[in-house]
Order: structure tokens, then C-alpha cells, then sequence
């Protein structure tokens, strides 16, 4: 795929498609840094999926330090073995989300809800308020919760929670 630039809304922006065989994502002093070859260098990007749910393996978002569009990777997989691998850590890094096992405890007090996961990275104390606003319902049966400190916590099957459990997460989707 050749680089090229896709018009969205008039006298808005446009989204500048990156050609993989020109990107270089690299680590350098413990920041994550591209090169478009032929073009220039950035310091420090992130890399983000634009459909992290329905099709989180292409369209990668590339942002600069300041959180702007440098542009989109469509097909991550043509870019060279050494970016995928960076860019692979970079992406598990961000979108960190340990799967709930089971719960242990669940209370609820005036909005907040203090809970206790087994997960698949061990127990973890968890706190979120506004249920309303930090649960993600991904699927019929599939939730994500993101408590206050913004870490996000799976539910693969909520029809397998305990009821109280079940009580609380149906009552705030």
C-alpha cells in the first residue's frame, strides 16, 4: 500500500495513511519512537487501535508526544519484524486487562462499590464509582468495569457471577 492521505469531513482533518514498508517503530531510552523513512522522526509516539473491540489486530492509530495524528498503520502485519515486536509491548501495555475469575467479595456503599476479583493476575482489590459511566457492556454477556484509578477488569460471562454480583452490574448497564 502506498502512503496516501484520505479526506474525512470538509475543513476538517485528513487522515494520512502511513505505508508500513516506510515506518520504524523503535525503543530508544525507554520511549517508543517512529521513523517514516523518506520523511522524518518522532521522539515519542503511542500507538493505538482505532477498533480496539471489533478489530483490534489492524488500523493502529500512531500519535505524536502531545496526543496529535502522526497517522494510520490499516495492516500493522506489513510492517518489519522488529516494529511488530514493539509495537506488540507497546499495545499490551495500554490495553492491559486482567480477565475476573471469580469474585470474591462485593459491597456497595452510596455509589461506590468496593469489590475483590481472583483474576488472571491474581487478587486485586478493586474500587469504582458511577457504574453507570465504567461499565462496558461488550456483548450480551461480556462486560468491562474501569475502576478509579482507570484499570480495566473483564468479565468474560456475567451469567456466571455470583447473583449479588450479577444484582449490581445489571442494575447500573
Amino acid at each position: 500500500m502506498t502512503e496516501e492521505t484520505l479526506p474525512t469531513e470538509p475543513d476538517s482533518y485528513e487522515l494520512r495513511v502511513l505505508d508500513p514498508k516506510r515506518v520504524r517503530i523503535f525503543q530508544h531510552a525507554g520511549l517508543t519512537r517512529m521513523t517514516l523513512e523518506g520523511d522524518r522522526s518522532w521522539v515519542k509516539v503511542s500507538i493505538v487501535r482505532a477498533l480496539p473491540i471489533s478489530d483490534p489486530d489492524r488500523y493502529y492509530g500512531v500519535l505524536d508526544g502531545n496526543g496529535n495524528d502522526i497517522g494510520l498503520i490499516v495492516d500493522p502485519g506489513e510492517l518489519d519484524e522488529d516494529s511488530q515486536r514493539v509495537v506488540a509491548e507497546h499495545l499490551e501495555l495500554r490495553y492491559f486487562t486482567p480477565v475476573v475469575e471469580r469474585v470474591l467479595s462485593v459491597k456497595e456503599e452510596f455509589g461506590t462499590v468496593y469489590w475483590t476479583f481472583q483474576t488472571t493476575r491474581g487478587v486485586k482489590d478493586v474500587v469504582a464509582r458511577n457504574l453507570r459511566d465504567n461499565l462496558q457492556e461488550l456483548t450480551a454477556t461480556r462486560v468491562l468495569l474501569t475502576d478509579v484509578d482507570g484499570n480495566r477488569y473483564e468479565f468474560p460471562d456475567i451469567n456466571q457471577v455470583d447473583p449479588q454480583t450479577l444484582s449490581i452490574i445489571l442494575r447500573h448497564l
